[in-house]
């Protein structure tokens, strides 16, 4: 359990949820505590997701987890973002028209790693094989669940967004910049094993990630999963259709249900 410090105001982040111990060495630091309550000073009442769900990651055991999705910030709009990257609040199924460019690419690559091509299918095939049971990957609304709960952390580097529109995305980057960093460090050094998967911007974050002794194999790099576009078979660093990184991990998380 965290103990709130003496002269730091208790943050509603760390109060409405219940912290995996594994976490506690990081969050007990008199200075992340009081950068929790500026922060919550800053951001006010107006932000997303929920503050129960802000600091989601640290429910999980940081000891169990194999490999970090690293993502952005949350989604904008009011109920979509989940304290989980890339995750949609209230999407049950593949179909849903709220399936957006980002989660229809992931699947895509999924997809194209379970089956073994070495081009990925249109989304309407993917779409087609998930109906006849041929690509048992589960519905976007137990996925995440699963994934996290095999050692799959989805991880943002800004855990709240001003509510709004897609103008509103980013509005909250720099004011986390500082405990993101704090907390990559204390992640390199907790947990040596996990592999990064970095896509688009979160590329930014690899010699980071090297510095602090993470070992260039276990970093995947691509475009970002909106983007479109397949060369044929995989490599690091390219295409996001074209990113191994399901591939080489499928040994550590079994990313769809066989």
């Amino acid at each position: 359990m965290v103990q709130q410090t003496a002269d730091s105001q208790s943050s509603i982040f760390l109060t409405s949820i219940q912290i995996h111990p594994s976490w506690d060495a990081f969050f007990q630091q008199a200075h992340i505590q009081q950068e929790l309550t500026n922060i919550q000073n800053i951001i006010g009442q107006s932000f997303t997701p929920a503050p129960e769900r802000v600091l989601r990651f640290a429910t999980v055991n940081l000891a169990d987890v194999k490999v970090i999705i690293l993502g952005k910030d949350p989604y904008p709009q009011e109920g979509v973002a989940t304290g989980r990257s890339f995750e949609v609040n209230g999407v049950s199924n593949w179909f849903d028209k709220k399936v957006n460019s980002s989660l229809k690419n992931i699947i895509k690559l999924m997809h194209k790693t379970y089956m073994k091509r070495d081009v990925a299918a249109s989304i309407a095939e993917v779409r087609a094989d998930i109906q006849s049971g041929t690509f048992p990957v589960l519905p976007p609304d137990q996925a995440f669940d699963n994934w996290e709960k095999k050692g799959g952390l989805f991880l943002n580097t800004a855990y709240t967004c001003q509510i709004g529109g897609i103008e509103a995305s980013g509005s909250h980057l720099q004011i986390w910049r500082q405990f993101f960093e704090a907390l990559l460090q204390y992640i390199t050094k907790s947990n040596a094993g996990i592999r990064y998967f970095l896509w688009g911007d979160a590329r930014k974050y690899e010699k980071k990630l090297v510095r602090n002794g993470v070992a260039p194999e276990h970093i995947y790099l691509s475009l970002h999963p909106s983007t479109n576009g397949d060369t044929g078979g995989y490599e690091n660093n390219t295409r996001f259709l074209n990113c191994p990184c399901f591939l080489e991990t499928e040994d550590m998380i079994e990313w769809v249900t066989r």
